[in-house]
């Protein structure tokens, strides 16, 4: 009988040593990690006004643009949405003034163009100095210009490229790069991203000195015909793009890119269609 009971005591014991088996429930999925993919849209919002509008969303901007992105899955149509009320916001215009303000004009306060306003019509009002009145004149007429760039640049009247022309065409400029030659390079540097080769500075300065001479195919005779002749060449152009892609993805643009870009701003002459295109694709999102 001990023997009996001995047994059944051992299949019992092997029996609860069996492992168990789970029954599966088919089609049964893990849901997708939605943290990540919030997270993920969120710094896309983030990152964008910062570089567009240099300041980060408030609350209610946040929530409303990952409200809108989240419920259409960020499609297209939410893309431009999005992209769109960033270039439409009323602090763009401005940042993008003051960036160029600081690359172009080492950020100089506004007041220095009123400040050399006033010197140079003190100097009109000198009867002693009447032999200098024409190059006095000169220097407030570009000083006036530049002085009222933002508020024109702001409201839309001018574009990136009469401001790009001011920022370059004016007595604060000229101190900051004194000489023609340092004027040419500098230039080239701002408004082309590269430097000159050695024809096109010995032809720049000669241009900017009143003289006749061709700079991408094009003649002029004066800073103004250079300024020009630089801000409408298809080279300004590819520098526009290739400075975008630096500033939003960190890299230059592929050959496709370039060509597309290019294309796109100068038939459009729309400095926000690059923009807009770059903001709206996976790579800056963060997505694949």
């Amino acid at each position: 009988m001990k023997k009996f009971f001995l047994i059944l005591s051992l299949i019992g014991f092997l029996q609860s040593c069996k492992k168990e088996t789970l029954e599966t429930v088919p089609d049964n999925k893990a849901p997708n990690d939605l943290t990540v993919e919030l997270t993920t849209i969120e710094r896309y919002i983030t990152r964008t006004y910062i570089l567009a509008l240099g300041r980060e969303p408030d609350s209610l901007e946040a929530l409303n643009a990952k409200t809108d992105l989240v419920n259409s899955d960020l499609d297209s149509t939410s893309r431009a949405n999005f992209v769109n009320s960033i270039f439409t916001d009323p602090a763009y215009l401005p940042n993008l003034y003051e960036q160029n303000k600081i690359n172009l004009l080492n950020n100089v306060d506004t007041a220095e163009f009123t400040f050399w306003i006033g010197i140079f019509n003190n100097i009109l009002q000198d009867t002693s100095a009447m032999f200098q009145w024409p190059y006095i004149q000169f220097e407030v007429d570009r000083l006036i210009l530049m002085q009222s760039a933002y508020d024109e640049f702001t409201s839309g009247t001018i574009d990136i490229r009469e401001l790009h022309k001011r920022m370059c065409n004016n007595y604060i400029y000229d101190q900051i790069n004194m000489g023609s030659a340092n004027f040419v390079i500098s230039t080239f540097q701002h408004l082309i991203n590269r430097n000159p080769t050695n024809a096109e500075q010995v032809n720049g300065i000669t241009m900017i000195e009143g003289n006749n001479s061709i700079i991408f195919l094009e003649i002029g005779e004066s800073k103004s015909d250079y300024l020009n002749i630089l801000t409408n060449a298809s080279n300004y152009n590819e520098a526009q793009v290739v400075l975008l892609y630096g500033k939003y993805l960190n890299r230059l643009p592929s050959g496709y890119e370039m060509s597309t870009g290019t294309q796109l701003f100068s038939s459009t002459n729309d400095y926000t269609a690059v923009q807009k295109a770059i903001l709206s694709s996976n790579e800056f999102i963060g997505i694949q």
